[in-house]
């Protein structure tokens, strides 16, 4: 049976900020690259600027910069899909059988690997939530957030607005759950049932959320996948200050030099760290 698409059909939803429209493809409702926050660089997250008129969130949001050049490798065992890299990458997917406020669907929010350094929601072709939400009758997230140097760099010794710099990251999935909590009701969710899923660093991520007292009450339940924080971090060494002075003999600056970070191209950072 031919599969059905269908755009020019297809309601807005309204959000806090404002509406945004996707796309339905055999019976599900999808919706790609929606902003949930925005954020100055090593800066804590904030709500995302309301918008006028429609949004289009029919195609898929900037994913977080990587420290090394995307190199394609192992298809044929793992299709993976390699998109446009930003700073600005605090976006999310759903999928959805149901635009219904009173569905009440359990809500399942994907938390991609990749270390807390690499990854993407999309990066692999199987992270498409269409089958879940389809044949698991459930509205499937994805998110992206910052990465690497840009989302767990320690400048919190550097001025009061680097004071979380070194989980910014992590304030990313926080700002994001509260998107849900205020929003998913609207693509057929149930903001009281939240279950967070991960695969290797996206488990070690949900590990993370459950020490986040900001994180409570905006999820219900979590499943870690092969991700684990044993023997990954080094609880003896967390001074980031060598590593703060290394970067900027790296760059030729000086301390004072820091703020001067947040305006610099990624790649200088990243090939200095």
């Amino acid at each position: 049976m031919a599969k059905v698409f269908n755009y020019d059909e297809v309601p807005a939803v309204s959000t806090k900020a404002g509406k945004v429209k996707g796309y339905e493809f055999d019976g599900v409702h999808i919706f790609k690259g929606i902003p949930y926050a925005q954020a100055g660089r090593f800066q804590m997250p904030r709500e995302v600027e309301p918008w006028e008129g429609v949004k289009e969130t029919a195609s898929y949001g900037f994913v977080c910069p990587l420290l090394t050049q995307d190199t394609p490798t192992g298809e044929l065992l793992v299709p993976h899909r390699y998109w446009p890299q930003d700073e600005n990458c605090q976006n999310l997917n759903v999928w959805t059988t149901a635009l219904d406020k009173t569905a009440k669907k359990p809500v399942m929010v994907w938390l991609h690997g990749g270390g807390f350094y690499a990854g993407s929601s999309i990066e692999q072709i199987a992270y498409d939530g269409t089958n879940l939400s389809q044949f698991g009758d459930v509205v499937v997230v994805s998110l992206n957030h910052r990465l690497n140097l840009l989302g767990y760099l320690n400048l919190s010794e550097y001025g009061e607005k680097y004071w979380n710099s070194g989980n910014v990251g992590n304030a990313d999935i926080v700002a994001a759950l509260r998107w849900i909590r205020d929003n998913i009701e609207a693509f057929g969710g149930d903001p009281q049932n939240v279950t967070l899923f991960g695969q290797s660093g996206g488990g070690m991520k949900i590990w993370t959320l459950m020490q986040t007292p900001e994180a409570d009450g905006l999820y219900h339940k979590a499943i870690i996948q092969s991700g684990v924080l044993e023997d990954f971090i080094d609880e003896e060494n967390t001074d980031a200050k060598p590593l703060i002075r290394a970067m900027l003999k790296e760059l030729n600056m000086e301390e004072s030099d820091i703020e001067k970070w947040e305006d610099m191209p990624y790649r200088e950072l990243a090939d200095a760290y």
